[in-house]
């Protein structure tokens, strides 16, 4: 009986290195594709933080001003470009359009967001005389 236990070797045999070897590459490749997703999602994250904080630069501006003196205008902050215009609704209150650009794309081909020129967003914001 011992020498039926003696005769066994320790150690693990070929297949079961080939198997131990796919099963880490296809962890391997699934955690490049991960980080190929957070990359991307990351960076429209940081585009858009910076559009809305051009944006709310324009709203606070706007806010400052007095209701009479409210009117059109342009700016810009880092890549972006902000414009607007408005339009009296009632004696009280005044619509302002506000368009900025670029806008974020995906371009053909690409995995990453870009900013696309031709691309423009609109917002609405609504003064109120006080």
């Amino acid at each position: 009986m011992d020498s039926k236990r003696g005769s066994r070797r320790g150690g693990f045999t070929i297949v079961e290195v080939i198997i131990a070897m796919i099963v880490l590459s296809c962890g391997v490749v699934a955690m490049a594709g991960t980080t190929m997703l957070i990359v991307r999602q990351v960076t429209l994250a940081n585009v858009m933080t910076q559009r809305s904080v051009a944006l709310q630069s324009v709203i606070e501006r706007l806010q400052a001003t007095s209701f009479d003196n409210v009117g059109s205008g342009s700016d810009s902050s880092g890549v972006f470009r902000m414009s607007w215009s408005s339009t009296s609704e009632t004696s009280q209150s005044k619509l302002v359009r506000v368009t900025t650009g670029p806008g974020v794309m995906t371009a053909a081909g690409a995995s990453f967001p870009v900013l696309g020129a031709s691309v423009a967003d609109t917002f609405q914001y609504r003064v109120i005389r006080r």
